[in-house]
């Protein structure tokens, strides 16, 4: 029997020794599955948890079909038929039963990597789940940093696969995608090229890739002027590599609304945010990617800057806990986990205090509000949606699903088709309500649900849509 309180070996600090312990993990992983298993509140987030929950009741079915076959057992009792058992032998019945639950120690080792593998850090389970340390409970249950942990630890012992290393090197391939950007764009759309990169670094060939932009995000910003002589605040812009070479137009609209609203925009030194490294579990690449954004970052902040993040939520949930939590707290650190907002939720800051214009000039009519994992992981509301509402005369519907796609898990050879089943759940609810338009703060999210649907659901960005409510589109 399991000790479901016994956390020993719930181990977080990656600096701990124990930590990198295969039979600590095991013991770790043993635990929460077996918590999950009798709980099953996620039974409908990820493919992880049904994965987990098949497998243990896939190992009951075959123990008694073994029962059965050796004449231990009958067949099993018709649930219309269990009332009906003469009095008694219900209790025996079930007795009999309890022989034939699966349990963890069932689990094959092809079965608990792939509970792991099946994990793309959407962290929906966090808020959901009774048992998380956020909500005080003695089980100390964290099931996404359970999975980064088994991903650390099989690639410290394997290294960190050529596609793992290529999907987390964003900056790289940003680089080159804003100088060769049109023939890559053109190439992308080529079956033998894509045939070779799937073979090669294990893009599925059917997952179409966001376009290059040559005129990045940066090169924008460091061209435009800004006339602000008297800033109500002044913020720096983590533009994201994402935005910088794929989404340059978000980039654009969030810097002219913050200096429509007389805020002070800068755009220093930086880097991808390391996200992509936490995937595999590759903690030094992670670290390489963070540092110089913590030196550059913390400067700033300390001079009195907020740093806003204007790309996917992912960036924003890193800078404010992925950080403290892998590369331990400091003053640097805190001062950028506590000083750091997403695009949306910084406007929100400025309404609260009274100093958002409000004068809209143009209504956006019924909204399909796609809800971000991360921006729901970070636990502060909806703020996108609240963004949309304070737009005269518009009605926010929310779409409560994930779209599936996690930058490079969705976009993997083994992964693509179980997030594109993920996505066709998202769309089906997005369809299941009218609207003008359908609106996500996640640009990878957006450009899953555009794939899924095969172009028939396209979403905005909050931040696009309230700038055409401004009138500076």
């Amino acid at each position: 029997m399991l000790n479901h309180s016994d956390t020993q070996n719930t181990i977080y600090d990656i600096t701990n020794p124990t930590y990198w312990d295969r039979g600590s993990l095991y013991q770790e992983m043993d635990r929460i599955y077996d918590v999950c298993i009798g709980c099953r509140l996620c039974f409908n987030l990820c493919p992880s948890f049904p994965s987990l929950f098949n497998s243990i009741d896939n190992a009951g079915e075959q123990k008694r079909e073994i029962a059965v076959a050796e004449g231990r057992v009958g067949k099993t009792i018709d649930r219309s038929d269990y009332l009906d058992l003469p009095e008694g032998e219900h209790a025996s019945d079930a007795s009999i039963e309890v022989e034939f639950r699966g349990e963890v120690s069932d689990l094959t080792e092809e079965e608990r990597w792939e509970i792991v593998d099946l994990c793309y850090q959407c962290k929906l389970c966090d808020p959901i789940c009774p048992y998380t340390p956020g909500k005080d409970h003695e089980f100390q249950l964290d099931f996404p940093k359970l999975m980064t942990r088994a991903q650390a630890i099989r690639t410290k012992e394997r290294g960190v696969r050529t596609n793992d290393k290529f999907l987390a090197n964003t900056d790289f391939t940003g680089k080159i995608g804003s100088i060769f950007g049109p023939i890559l764009n053109i190439f992308n759309r080529i079956d033998f090229f894509r045939y070779m990169m799937e073979k090669t670094i294990g893009i599925h060939r059917k997952r179409i890739l966001p376009k290059f932009q040559t005129n990045t995000f940066q090169k924008w910003f460091k061209s435009h002027e800004s006339n602000i002589s008297d800033p109500i605040d002044k913020v720096v812009i983590f533009g994201t590599c994402f935005t910088n070479v794929h989404d340059v137009s978000l980039g654009k609209g969030a810097v002219q609304i913050l200096e429509h609203n007389g805020v002070e925009c800068i755009y220093p030194d930086q880097q991808c945010c390391g996200a992509p490294y936490l995937s595999p579990g590759d903690f030094e690449g992670f670290k390489k990617q963070a540092y110089p954004n913590v030196d550059e970052l913390s400067k700033w902040v300390k001079e009195g800057y907020k740093i806003v993040v204007t790309g996917p939520p992912t960036c924003s949930l890193t800078l404010k806990k992925e950080y403290p939590d892998y590369l331990g707290i400091n003053e640097k650190i805190k001062s950028i986990s506590e000083n750091t907002f997403d695009i949306s939720e910084y406007l929100i800051y400025l309404h609260k205090q009274g100093k958002l214009n409000t004068d809209f000039k143009n209504e956006i009519g019924t909204v399909n509000y796609h809800v971000s994992c991360h921006l729901k992981a970070q636990q502060m509301g909806f703020k996108g949606r609240d963004i949309l509402k304070l737009i005269p005369n518009t009605k926010v519907n929310l779409i409560n699903r994930c779209s599936g796609m996690d930058g490079g898990w969705g976009m993997k050879t083994e992964y693509f088709e179980p997030s594109m089943k993920v996505a066709e759940r998202c769309v089906n609810d997005i369809n299941k309500r009218d609207a003008d338009i359908v609106c996500s703060d996640c640009s990878l999210a957006s450009h899953q649900l555009t794939q899924a649907s095969e172009g028939d659901v396209a979403p905005s960005h909050p931040i696009l849509e309230l700038h055409k409510a401004y009138g500076l589109s």
